[in-house]
């Protein structure tokens, strides 16, 4: 019998060989599916929207999706660039999933390292370090060389000691506050050469703007600029917090005392925590703001020691509250921190050689532009023609209130106390320190009486007091509050706000315009004839603005009694300045409405005497000028040249009463020849 064992030999090998020929296979295949599963994984982890996975890295995702850097995946940034920096990456990121399923990651907060070179690498931010330019930076200039290539305050900054996650819902973004404490952050170097970070023009260069850049800030600096106004002069208090390192904070990361002992050594920790780790500065720092910060009204003046609250009605003003049923209202300059010492400026010393600092007009122009102290005059006029008014009604109240014996009278003394209280407090404290606070003290005084007088059963009415607001703009009433109570000259004529606002309504934007300048008058002469003119063509309304000519052509003109002839034969104005129910300005072809032809050239030979006469005088006042009359004389001289200049500003007036001018000219012109 042949021996099988050969045969078996033969096919165990066979059996052998394609085992391991299918172990090989299927191992191929493992290796094939687990490189094709790891390749996917490590692309699916790769992208943006797996990083929420983990919930704390909602935040944080959510504010990538809105920065600037939307665009870009996050491990271009959050891996370094190269093999090796992936492989870190990936290797950092399984820690991190391990740290999550374990819930590790609770006993401390995810922390990313982004070193400059992610920044820096090609395509992104690779020149910007080395570049030498200049950026706008929420209106302050800003250099990156300056920072990344010079050490700051002796230090080596990184990319994230600016750019980093420190406010919720920003990504990557450059806060305020980071500068700030760099460039706030008091220094114990004995040579104070990092004072300089702190000045005001290291980032505030307006000499380098134009006019245009400057009048689109919050406030224009033009005037700052051209006048070399410091920026200390109205701007204090503008630094709150210092920067400094409590020890607790070491604790969040360090529990180990040889490291606690490095506390003191400042470069070890800015090399280790900056430079090293790209530590962002307010894990260690506390914070330092800087802005215009409100002026505490709680804070003494110099002079308190000696006269306690003596400003205190001005501090309400100026800060907006203290009155009774009053909203607080901050005054503009308040709310931009301008301090006292902003407006007074000027130094002056009393009997008793006390240097004190006063406020004027020009204190004003300084900052505001030449004509500003024009509205400060306007506020002290109102102001005082108003709280004339409301005393006036107060005394009323008050009266009533005394003589009252209802039996809760006291409580409206209450009342007209505060109202009192209210006043005072613009009598006292100037409403130019707040003229909108002001004007609602005063309206809220005067609400007060109303309330006083109905308790008590009155049924007397007060005169009508109302608040600017009831009939002046918002945008205009902020700094116009009162300025109907202003009238002014314009074309010759009285013009009176009170008329046109109160009484007949008409809005400020009717005659003036902010679109070229500030409150420009857009009106003419002609424009308000148009208006007054347009309804009320009768001789009476003539003389409610033209009261000079009214005068002259009635012959009641300095007191003589001479009308013109063309008045004693029952000639109206409107029968010469009315025609087809158009008002003119008649030439002499007028008078051939009525007289002959050749009547016209009587008008021209009025107005040739007229001005002869004219001539002739001022030439006599002008010799007259210095030559060391007595007073009696003198006056008599000056109330010529008064009437002289009147008659002077209207040339129309030559030919309203002809007898009446030339008779008086020619009497004061022989006057002065006898006081040569």
């Amino acid at each position: 019998m042949d021996n099988p064992e050969p045969g078996k030999k033969k096919r165990r090998f066979f059996k052998n060989v394609f085992g391991f020929k299918r172990f090989l296979l299927f191992t191929g295949i493992y290796i094939v599916l687990f490189l094709i599963v790891l390749t996917g994984a490590a692309e699916y982890t790769s992208r943006p929207s797996f990083c929420p996975t983990c919930h704390y890295m909602e935040t944080f995702y959510q504010s990538w999706r809105i920065s600037a850097h939307n665009k870009v995946d996050c491990v271009e940034c959050h891996f370094e660039p190269g093999l090796t920096g992936v492989i870190k990456g990936k290797l950092n990121g399984l820690v991190q999933i391990v740290s999550y399923v374990s819930s590790s990651y609770k006993k401390r907060k995810p922390w990313a390292e982004i070193p400059d070179n992610t920044c820096a690498r090609s395509g992104c931010h690779e020149r910007q370090a080395i570049q030498d330019t200049t950026y706008e930076f929420k209106g302050i200039a800003f250099n990156h060389k300056h920072h990344l290539q010079e050490l700051r305050r002796g230090k080596t900054l990184k990319c994230t000691s600016c750019h980093s996650q420190i406010v919720q819902g920003t990504h990557i973004e450059v806060t305020e506050t980071t500068c700030f404490n760099c460039h706030f952050k008091k220094s114990t170097d004995p040579e104070h050469k990092y004072d300089k970070l702190s000045n005001c023009t290291t980032c505030h260069d307006w000499k380098s703007k134009t006019k245009e850049q400057m009048a689109n800030f919050r406030y224009d600096h033009s005037n700052v600029v051209q006048n070399s106004i410091s920026c200390y002069s109205c701007h204090t208090n503008t630094v709150a917090g210092n920067g400094e390192v409590g020890k607790e904070r070491c604790f969040q990361c360090h529990f180990e005392t040889e490291r606690l002992e490095k506390y003191d050594d400042t470069e070890f920790m800015h090399k280790t925590h900056i430079t090293k780790h790209s530590l962002r500065c307010f894990n260690c720092h506390t914070s330092i703001q800087h802005k215009i910060q409100k002026m505490d009204p709680q804070s003494p003046p110099d002079c308190v020691s000696c006269h306690s609250n003596s400003h205190s009605a001005q501090v309400n003003l100026f800060t907006g509250e203290g009155g009774f049923n009053t909203e607080k209202t901050p005054s503009v300059m308040f709310l931009n921190g301008i301090n006292c010492k902003g407006c007074h400026i000027f130094h002056e010393t009393s009997k008793n050689d006390i240097s004190t600092s006063k406020s004027k007009g020009s204190s004003c122009e300084t900052c505001h532009g030449k004509g500003y102290d024009k509205l400060v005059d306007q506020w002290k006029s109102a102001s005082e023609k108003r709280l004339k008014e409301i005393y006036s009604i107060y005394n009323i109240a008050s009266a009533q209130v005394k003589n009252s014996k209802a039996n809760n009278k006291a409580d409206a003394e209450k009342l007209m106390t505060d109202a009192y209280h209210n006043i005072r407090i613009v009598e006292v404290g100037k409403s130019v320190h707040n003229i909108q606070f002001a004007d609602k003290l005063l309206s809220a005084g005067y609400d007060l009486m109303k309330q006083a007088l109905n308790i008590i059963g009155s049924s007397s009415k007060l005169p009508v007091f109302k608040s600017s607001a009831e009939f002046i703009p918002n945008e205009c009433y902020n700094c116009h509050s009162g300025i109907q109570e202003i009238s002014v000259r314009k074309f010759d004529m009285n013009f009176s706000h009170n008329l046109h606002i109160v009484k007949e309504k008409v809005p400020c934007d009717k005659c003036h315009s902010n679109a070229n300048k500030h409150g420009e008058l857009i009106v003419n002469k002609q424009n308000c004839n148009n208006c007054h003119h347009a309804s009320n063509k009768t001789n009476d309304a003539c003389a409610k603005c033209h009261g000079f000519q009214t005068q002259v052509y009635n012959g009641s003109y300095l007191n003589k009694n001479q009308p013109d002839l063309m008045k004693q034969g029952g000639v109206g104005c409107i029968d010469c300045h009315v025609n087809a129910d158009l008002l003119i300005k008649p030439d002499n072809k007028i008078c051939l409405k009525c007289h002959e032809k050749g009547y016209e050239q009587q008008m021209e030979d009025w107005k040739k005497d007229v001005k002869t006469l004219l001539s002739e005088t001022n030439s006599l006042l002008n010799e007259l000028k210095g030559a060391g009359l007595n007073t009696d004389l003198q006056n008599e001289v000056n109330e010529i040249r008064k009437n002289v200049n009147q008659i002077n500003s209207y040339p129309s007036i030559y030919v309203h009463n002809y007898d009446l001018l030339s008779t008086y000219l020619a009497e004061k012109k022989k006057k002065l020849q006898s006081f040569r």
